[in-house]
């Protein structure tokens, strides 16, 4: 996405002999960087692989299980802190958008006009994680009780919230890229130096008499 305005940066492609390997392995992670940026899809699958490793952890190993080993007071503590703390990412989302907005320069302006359907949808999905994971730890505020009980409910509730929980902080990691990729195309806009040209100097009316 970004990176791809990046790359068009004078001196991307300048390698000498020193280095090589460590610029093949900068391209490599590039190109992952960037293939994950391009898919929204790949937050769910990161956010459910590691659930799906919690839940065996505690399934087969009996270990782990930090919201259900718990006290109730205290996971209840966890859904509004959680909640609380997943709505900043709006705030972080609003600060790089207002950020890119503001930039100015050519590079800016082709992040602008490649790629903000991209970005549009990228801090489209990072509201929603957000706004998700908040309604969720609400929900489980008022389904997972401050009493022990015996039923399934609230065991639900807390294997969603920490899905939820996991996928605002793949959303968190995926707004961070991104701010990075802005704050850099922004940096080097600015560090170009403006071209000036000097006024053209003026012609003396008698220059045809001079000989």
């Amino acid at each position: 996405m970004a990176s791809r305005i990046l790359r068009a940066a004078p001196g991307w492609h300048r390698m000498g002999n020193r280095g090589v390997m460590q610029t093949r392995k900068r391209w490599d992670l590039a190109v992952l960087r960037e293939t994950w940026l391009n898919h929204l899809w790949i937050d769910v699958v990161v956010a459910a692989g590691l659930l799906a490793l919690h839940m065996a952890l505690v399934s087969i190993f009996g270990v782990a299980d930090i919201l259900g080993d718990a006290a109730p007071q205290d996971r209840r503590a966890v859904y509004t802190s959680a909640a609380v703390v997943v709505s900043l990412l709006a705030s972080f989302s609003g600060i790089a958008i207002g950020q890119l907005s503001a930039a100015k320069g050519d590079r800016a302006t082709s992040l602008k006009v490649q790629v903000s359907r991209d970005l549009a949808r990228n801090w489209s999905s990072i509201f929603r994680a957000g706004l998700l994971a908040a309604l969720i730890a609400v929900l489980a505020l008022l389904l997972d009780p401050s009493t022990q009980i015996t039923t399934a409910t609230p065991v639900v509730v807390r294997w969603a919230f920490e899905l939820a929980l996991l996928i605002s902080v793949v959303k968190f990691l995926r707004a961070s890229a991104l701010f990075q990729d802005v704050m850099e195309i922004s940096a080097m806009d600015a560090g170009e130096k403006e071209v000036t040209t000097r006024p053209a100097p003026e012609i003396s009316p008698r220059w045809r008499n001079v000989s």
